[in-house]
């Protein structure tokens, strides 16, 4: 079994209290074991930033022909899908980390 950089986390707790052989060791340790890559690539994500911007302006036009036709409630519900699909491609143009914690964080 490798040794993970988490798992070196997990046994040496806080790396507040961590002594100088502790901190080499886990820095050899990324060394050998960097982390996994990330589950989507910069590029992949670029696309799911413009995929998420394109929702966003037929949401806005949704809305924008709901408030014309006097629908404010509904024009409300699509105007925040837009804000929120705004919101995501912001996230996702920083990369698969981001967007993530983002996600997590709803």
């Amino acid at each position: 079994m490798t040794l993970t950089l988490d798992q070196f986390r997990d046994q040496h707790g806080d790396p507040i209290v961590w002594c100088a052989a502790d901190i080499d060791s886990y820095i050899v340790l990324g060394e050998i074991t960097p982390p996994p890559p990330t589950l989507y690539s910069y590029a992949e994500m670029q696309v799911l930033a413009a995929d998420h911007l394109w929702s966003a302006g037929n949401q806005q036009a949704v809305a924008d022909r709901l408030a014309a036709a006097g629908h404010d409630i509904a024009a409300g519900i699509w105007t925040r899908g837009a804000r929120e699909s705004r919101e995501l491609a912001a996230a996702a143009r920083f990369g698969w980390p981001h967007y993530e914690a983002v996600l997590n964080g709803w």
